[in-house]
């Protein structure tokens, strides 16, 4: 079987016996382990859902931050984020206006509160991803964050190249 690929003609077949083998499969239960460890700290401390916590996070990266990029980092369906945005402005937690640049389009930024509230996520997040990485050492650490960021470069323009109408 070959895979079309935009860094490689064909991609070698790696061979396993049953999903749970498989790197997707692999990766995907790593993050809902991780996501259902984090979701109950989040809802039970914080009052945050993961993706309100996502948007808070990423505005608080690049402010103010479009709602398109928003939606591209988190590749998530637009609906969602649209009420996920909804809900963090009405609980005054994000500001929302249009784009000087391209009216339209919609920036968002946090609120003093917004902000409050990500200083707290940080720094349990912080403190979540050292217990998570603590059973590899630091050169293993940065050896797997190479390699993630190597994957997501790759199998972001993968989907992108789907999504985009062929001519």
């Amino acid at each position: 079987m070959e895979v079309e690929t935009k860094f490689k003609e064909t991609v070698e077949e790696t061979q396993i016996e049953n999903l749970s083998e498989a790197l997707s499969f692999r990766i995907s239960r790593l993050a809902a382990i991780n996501e259902r460890n984090g979701s109950l700290y989040f809802r039970k401390h914080l009052g945050l859902s993961l993706s309100e916590w996502r948007v808070i996070g990423l505005v608080a990266e690049s402010e103010p931050m479009l709602t398109s990029t928003l939606r591209e980092i988190l590749v998530m369906d637009h609906g969602l984020l649209s009420r996920v945005v909804k809900e963090l402005i009405a609980r005054g937690l994000l500001s929302s206006g249009p784009c000087e640049a391209d009216k339209r389009q919609t920036e968002l930024s946090l609120t003093p509160e917004g902000r409050r509230l990500h200083d707290q996520c940080i720094s349990f997040t912080i403190q979540r991803n050292a217990v998570m990485a603590s059973v590899l050492s630091q050169e293993e650490q940065a050896e797997l964050h190479r390699l993630l960021d190597l994957m997501i470069t790759h199998n972001a323009a993968l989907l992108k190249a789907k999504q985009e109408p062929r001519s």
